[in-house]
C-alpha cells in the first residue's frame, strides 16, 4: 500500500465523516442535553426536544457548535479508515496464517479507535460544551467555536482540550471493533444471503443497512462509557467522579439516559458514511 492510498482513505473518509455528521447532528445535541442534565429537566428525549425548539429555536437549539463535530467527523473518519487499512494490511502480511479474517477486523477495529480517540477528545470537548452552553448553570457561556477553545485554555490550559480522553480511548477502542465488525459481517451475510460470490459488490441497499447495523451496534455497546464522557468534559470531572455525578443524580439507568435518540440517530448517519466511503472508493 502507497501514499496513494492512504491519500484515498484520508479524503474519501473525511466527506463520508463529514456528511453524515450534518444528518446526525441535530439528534446529537438532544443526546448530549439528555447525558448532562438531571431527569427532572429532561424527562424523555421528546421534552428535550420541544424546550430546545421554543426556547432557543432550530439553528441556535440544534445547530449550536456545529463547525467543530463536522471538520471533526471529517477527520476523525480520515484517521479511522487510514489506521484500520493499514491494520488491516499489516496484519494480512504478518499473521495471514495464525489470525481469522474476523479476529483481523477486530484488532484492526480497536486499532483505529484508539487512534481516533486522540483527534475526537478536543473536538467533542468543544463540541459538547456549545450544546450545552444555552442552559442555565452551564460553565460557560461561549456560542462559538474559537471564544470556547480560547477560554478553555486560558482557563484550565490546552491539557483541558483533552478532558475525558480515558473514557474516550475506551469507548473508541471497543466501539471501533464493533463498528467495523459489524459492518464487515452484516455486509459479507447479506451478499451470501442472496447467493452473490465473495467478490461481488454489494447492492447499494447492503451497503445502507450493513452501515445502520454498524452505527446501531456502536453506540449500544459504549453508550454507557460515552455518557461519563459527556459529563467528564461539560462538567470539568474525571471519570471517576464523572460516574459517581452520573450515579447520584439519576442512578444506574442514568448511565443510559439519552440512548434512543442515539440510535435513532445513528442509523442513517453511519448508513450514509460507509455508503459514501464505498461509493468513493469504487468510483
Amino acid at each position: 500500500m502507497d501514499w496513494r492510498d492512504t491519500l484515498r482513505d484520508i479524503v474519501y473518509g473525511s466527506v463520508a465523516g463529514a456528511a453524515g455528521k450534518l444528518i446526525e447532528y441535530p439528534l446529537d445535541t438532544v443526546k448530549v442535553r439528555m447525558q448532562t442534565q438531571p431527569a427532572h429537566i429532561f424527562p424523555t428525549s421528546w421534552s428535550c426536544i420541544k424546550y430546545t425548539y421554543a426556547k432557543e429555536g432550530l439553528w441556535k437549539g440544534f445547530y449550536q457548535g456545529l463547525g467543530s463535530p463536522v471538520a471533526g467527523a471529517a477527520l476523525e473518519n480520515a484517521v479511522l479508515f487510514v489506521a484500520f487499512n493499514r491494520a488491516q494490511h499489516f496484519l494480512e502480511n504478518h499473521y495471514r496464517e495464525s489470525l481469522s479474517p474476523l479476529s483481523k477486523t477486530v484488532l484492526s477495529g480497536a486499532f483505529a479507535g484508539a487512534c481516533v480517540s486522540y483527534v475526537l477528545t478536543p473536538v467533542e470537548l468543544v463540541k459538547c460544551t456549545l450544546q450545552v452552553s444555552n442552559l442555565s448553570g452551564s460553565k460557560t457561556k461561549h456560542s462559538k467555536i474559537g471564544p470556547t477553545i480560547k477560554h478553555i485554555v486560558q482557563s484550565r490550559g490546552l491539557l483541558a482540550l483533552w478532558q475525558g480522553q480515558s473514557s474516550t480511548f475506551i469507548r473508541e477502542c471497543a466501539g471501533g471493533a464493533v463498528w467495523f465488525t459489524t459492518y464487515e459481517t452484516v455486509k459479507k451475510y447479506l451478499a451470501h444471503r442472496r447467493g452473490g460470490p465473495s467478490n461481488e459488490d454489494n447492492h447499494t441497499w447492503e451497503l445502507l443497512t450493513a452501515g445502520a447495523s454498524a452505527g446501531v451496534a456502536f453506540n449500544a455497546s459504549i453508550f454507557p462509557a460515552d455518557t461519563i464522557k459527556s459529563t467528564a468534559q461539560t462538567e470539568h470531572l474525571g471519570i471517576v467522579e464523572a460516574t459517581k455525578r452520573i450515579l447520584a443524580r439519576n442512578g444506574p439507568a442514568g448511565l443510559y439516559r439519552g440512548l434512543g435518540i442515539t440510535l435513532l440517530r445513528a442509523a442513517p448517519a453511519n448508513a450514509v458514511v460507509f455508503y459514501t466511503y464505498e461509493t468513493l472508493s469504487s468510483l
